[in-house]
């Protein structure tokens, strides 16, 4: 097969959750499509970039509007409680979280995973931006809540950010919590409903 064919199949393979077999006939696909599909797949993709922004503070993608302050609707939300802090470990996550309604404070999100054979933890999840959030004077936080997904992953972020806080901020006040047991072993939070978040943040300890 071609080379133009073979690099369509290897950018597919940098998809969460594509493996070769997958990025292949995604490919296939892709080249079956009408030429019009393509090219407007394509500039969609192109034109959304320009308009999508990263927060500052909580690090999640937004869509930039004409009057953007610099910062998501969310963090910058007054009647939020500003002493909460949820960090999750995809902007799926917060969505989700946001979508039932059950949570009220402000967010971080990691953008990632890392576990205990993990050389550089740093490079794959946000641990210098969430200990510089913690620091900044302007928006104290009084408790931090740990929503990651109740997968050994999760577990092992959840394990290793706790100790860098412990480590970096030993003498910080706030408060170290995880979601309770309304979240069965394996759920991931871009799947969990309304009630069961509900449960799981009534149940933190």
């Amino acid at each position: 097969m071609n080379d133009s064919l073979n690099k369509v199949t290897e950018l597919l393979r940098e998809l969460p959750g594509i493996g070769p077999r997958q990025a292949r006939r995604l490919s296939f696909w892709f080249m079956r499509k009408d030429a019009r599909w393509v090219e407007t797949f394509a500039r969609s993709i192109l034109e959304a970039r320009k308009g999508i922004h990263t927060c500052p503070m909580c690090t999640r993608l937004y869509e930039a509007g004409p009057h953007d302050s610099g910062t998501c609707r969310t963090c910058e939300d007054t009647s939020r409680d500003a002493g909460l802090l949820l960090i999750v470990e995809k902007d799926v996550d917060l969505e989700n979280i946001e979508r039932t309604g059950t949570y009220r404070g402000l967010y971080f999100v990691l953008g990632g995973t890392t576990g205990p054979l993990d050389k550089q933890p740093e490079k794959h999840i946000r641990i210098d931006g969430l200990i510089r959030r913690l620091r900044e004077p302007a928006t104290p936080v009084r408790e931090v809540i740990f929503a990651l997904s109740a997968t050994t992953e999760g577990e092992d972020t959840a394990a290793y950010v706790r100790e860098r806080i412990e480590r970096t901020l030993p003498q910080h006040t706030f408060k170290l919590s995880e979601l309770g047991r309304g979240l069965s072993t394996g759920t991931e939070l871009e799947y969990v409903d309304a009630d069961t978040m509900r449960s799981a943040l009534e149940r933190r300890t």
